[in-house]
């Protein structure tokens, strides 16, 4: 299986293949003396592996992204923010597993740029552009799905629509429209998407929706939910589920199944916190076009003197995912606290056994924020990120099958993706 953003997540559990180089062995030279020699060409080399890092920090002056190229994930210590892409603003990165390139995203210029990777070293090439601007987006996201080498989508939510390109050409090839209920602004909400990805069932494309007022503290208890047909570029259903508000975090399954965990947006809402408990799933049969109504949504309930589960992440243990529980000795649950305190470390991880909807118990890690680990399978190996302290230094963990990491190198802000590039 394949997870990480920009994704999607195919249930013939479609991954990046490790490259294995093939080794031409010289036919053997025989010179007309009796001294016979063999000459062969030296193996060549493996491929040099090469990862990107995207990353970002807040500062007084507001944020800066960096994508830091490195060959080894796992290597102790801090990378250098001179070696690495500065990218201003609001903007995003998005890229396919072992491609050969990425892309930057400038939420300024609303402008995507195409970098490529030369065949060894770190370094790269500005490559083409084009703009959404024309196409009536207002801001970016890390919405991007990419459907083949070819054709990919951008999920905009300022408008309500999807924006079809094609990565080769670096150009727009169309668009068509999502239902109002993910244009922002709908009933006078901001629509909130998924920020892990998106399930693809063949043709079908799932794409959960929820809302929020920040303004006014409050938001739509439902989660909305369309499915595309990625073929013939159009919405064939939308439906609405009425048990769980905001439900847009995925947690994948080998067969096709998708679970949607409440978006720490949520906590946003004093309409929200002014509710005892909160802690739902949402769950998606493959093929099916809506959620599933027999399967119980309430996790929380199984957690002996917790109220609040917020979040949703793929475990490194197929078919488990990870939820994140408030200590609420470090915080307690209130209309009265401000939205924004449930970003800090005060959350425990939980992990559950989706398809049985059952809770196994709490996972031997740090107080963590909020908002769902993003997690890559690269290589065959499961890798997370930890913040590491109150400054905003994250780094890359490499989990074991048994849930048990061991940790890499360090970023001074948030990571927002792994990916292998080559």
């Amino acid at each position: 299986m394949t997870i990480s953003l920009p994704a999607i997540r195919n249930f013939t559990k479609r991954s990046g293949l490790l490259l294995m180089a093939m080794v031409m062995l010289a036919l053997a030279v025989t010179s007309c003396d009796d001294n016979s020699v063999t000459d062969s060409d030296p193996d060549p080399e493996p491929e040099e592996e090469l990862y990107a890092v995207y990353w970002r920090l807040q500062t007084p002056d507001g944020r800066t992204n960096y994508v830091s190229l490195v060959n080894d994930l796992m290597e102790a210590g801090e990378v250098d923010p001179a070696e690495a892409l500065e990218v201003p603003g609001q903007s995003r990165f998005y890229a396919q597993p072992q491609a050969g390139y990425f892309f930057t995203g400038n939420g300024e210029t609303l402008t995507f740029t195409r970098y490529n990777i030369p065949e060894e070293g770190k370094s790269f090439e500005e490559g083409e552009k084009f703009s959404l601007a024309n196409e009536g987006v207002t801001s970016l996201q890390a919405r991007t799905v990419f459907l083949s080498d070819t054709k990919a989508y951008y999920i905009d939510n300022t408008q309500g629509q999807i924006v079809i390109f094609n990565p080769e050409e670096m150009a727009i090839t169309g668009s068509f429209d999502l239902p109002e209920e993910f244009a922002t602004g709908y009933q006078g909400y901001s629509t909130q998407l998924g920020f892990n990805g998106y399930q693809l069932n063949g043709n079908r494309l799932s794409i959960p929706v929820g809302w929020v007022n920040f303004e006014a503290a409050t938001h739509l208890d439902k989660t909305g939910l369309a499915i595309v047909d990625t073929e013939a570029d159009q919405v064939i259903s939308y439906t609405e589920d009425t048990r769980c508000a905001l439900a847009t975090e995925p947690a994948f399954m080998p067969n096709g199944d998708v679970y949607y965990g409440q978006s720490e947006r949520y906590h946003f809402s004093r309409q929200a916190r002014q509710k005892d408990k909160a802690g739902c799933i949402l769950r998606k049969e493959a093929g099916a076009d809506g959620f599933d109504q027999d399967f119980d949504p309430y996790f929380i309930d199984q957690i002996e003197g917790k109220e609040v589960g917020l979040s949703l992440f793929n475990a490194p243990t197929e078919g488990n995912g990870y939820v994140r529980v408030l200590d609420t000795d470090q915080l307690e649950w209130s209309e009265n606290v401000e939205g924004i305190t449930y970003y800090d470390t005060v959350w425990e991880t939980y992990e559950i056994n989706l398809s049985k909807n059952e809770v196994i118990g709490k996972v031997d890690r740090p107080l963590g924020p909020s908002y769902a680990e993003q997690p890559f399978l690269i290589n065959e190996d499961f890798y997370g990120t930890l913040k590491v302290n109150d400054e905003g230094e994250h780094r890359v963990i490499k989990y074991a099958p048994d849930g048990s990491y061991e940790e890499g190198l360090t970023t001074p802000g948030y990571i927002s993706n792994l990916v292998r590039l080559r």
